[in-house]
């Protein structure tokens, strides 16, 4: 069974628009093979070598998307129970040793940037809250070893 890919509707679009943008280039690309062919001894013909290279970049590119895409699972239509943390959720959580909060919503791997609140579901203190209710405490298992954290507040946008 292939792994469900999640992702926010804006992220989905965006990503179907690059499809397309890519899919339009490799036409162009082909196109600027054959005219590089056309021209002869394909040697030294740094055009033809560097359209072809450019090609198979885009045909990986168009092929992770195109895996990607039809394995999505739009957050936005996610029926979840909103008493707990799961994916899409905006979650405000105090470090109970340094008694600071920060806020994040959990987000699937590809949209993660926890510098802009965004965190993947796949890291270790996303891993922690998950399943948690506003209120409870939970351990994270970090890379500098585990930690005590509270769910302080829960909330689904």
């Amino acid at each position: 069974m292939v792994e469900p890919f999640y992702v926010s509707r804006k992220k989905y679009e965006a990503l179907v628009n690059e499809l397309k943008d890519l899919k339009d280039l490799k036409a162009q690309l082909s196109t600027e093979i054959g005219d590089a062919a056309a021209q002869g001894d394909l040697k030294e013909n740094a055009e033809y070598h560097a359209a072809k290279e450019k090609q198979a970049e885009t045909l990986i590119r168009i092929q992770e998307l195109e895996t990607r895409l039809r394995n999505a699972q739009i957050t936005d239509d996610l029926t979840v129970d909103k008493s707990e943390a799961r994916i899409g959720a905006t979650v405000t959580i105090q470090d109970m040793s340094a008694g600071i909060e920060f806020t994040y919503t959990l987000v699937g791997s590809m949209e993660s940037n926890p510098e802009k609140g965004l965190l993947s579901v796949k890291s270790p203190l996303a891993n922690g809250v998950l399943g948690k209710k506003e209120g409870e405490t939970f351990e994270a298992i970090l890379p500098r070893g585990p930690k005590t954290y509270k769910l302080v507040k829960l909330e689904y946008k």
